[in-house]
């Protein structure tokens, strides 16, 4: 969706993967998420989700699908296209994208190494996933159930703030038509873009991480020389 309104004139169009590029967003998605889910801080105003969305227009994906009915308080005048999806297929992708991801051992020294995004991060995807989807990690059977009840309750919570003449019901299969007709504007001549598969997540992903472990060894690089000049004095003076 994100490729798709971009393309129709309504981006830059905000998705997750613009945490990865201004990590310091995760704070204030941190902060946003804990004064709705609990209860701490000051719930977010206009004000708010104009510093953090003011050079958008228009979003997609988490976090921002956690807030629709904050973000329909704030912008009233936006229509909000609701994109189905089978709750199975959207879970098995899951599991093959950012579940994997989450799960990768690679994230823990990262957490202690990174601090500028690594540490940013991962608060913010830790608690957006267990305000949405509940803490279970070791019932793979309960866990499924609880992200599938989560994906179901954020699409419900959304029809149930957005009036209907603002909101298109809508599945990617559909194609532009429909999109279209609903936002006003006209028909691309181009195919309906599908780019958000595991591959392409997977491709973007390696690429994050490379870039997270550069920017690790470069903020640790002085601590390192430093241990190994008390090391190297150590010896000689033993």
């Amino acid at each position: 969706m994100q490729v798709a309104l971009d393309e129709l004139g309504f981006g830059p169009c905000y998705h997750m993967h613009c945490c990865f590029q201004n990590p310091m967003e995760c704070d204030m998605w941190t902060e946003a998420l804990n004064a709705k889910f609990r209860h701490q801080g000051r719930k977010y105003t206009r004000k708010e989700w104009d510093q953090l969305l003011g050079h958008c227009q228009s979003v997609t994906d988490v976090p921002p699908a956690a807030f629709i009915p904050e973000l329909h308080e704030a912008y009233p005048d936006a229509k909000v296209v609701i994109v189905q999806r089978p709750p199975e297929s959207w879970y098995a992708s899951c599991q093959n994208t950012v579940l994997k991801f989450t799960a990768s051992k690679q994230l823990l020294p990262l957490y202690f190494l990174d601090r500028y995004m690594c540490r940013r991060m991962a608060p913010m995807m830790g608690t957006l996933f267990s305000s949405l989807f509940g803490s279970e990690r070791k019932d793979p059977v309960k866990m499924k159930q609880n992200w599938i009840d989560g994906y179901t309750n954020v699409y419900e919570e959304a029809r149930k703030a957005v009036p209907e003449e603002q909101r298109l019901e809508f599945a990617l299969e559909q194609g532009w038509e429909p999109l279209c007709e609903f936002l006003g504007v006209e028909v691309p001549k181009t195919p309906f873009p599908h780019r958000n598969d595991s591959s392409t997540f997977d491709a973007g992903i390696k690429v994050l991480v490379k870039r997270m472990w550069v920017r690790a060894a470069k903020l640790n690089a002085p601590y390192v020389a430093a241990g190994i000049g008390v090391a190297a004095a150590w010896w000689m003076y033993k």
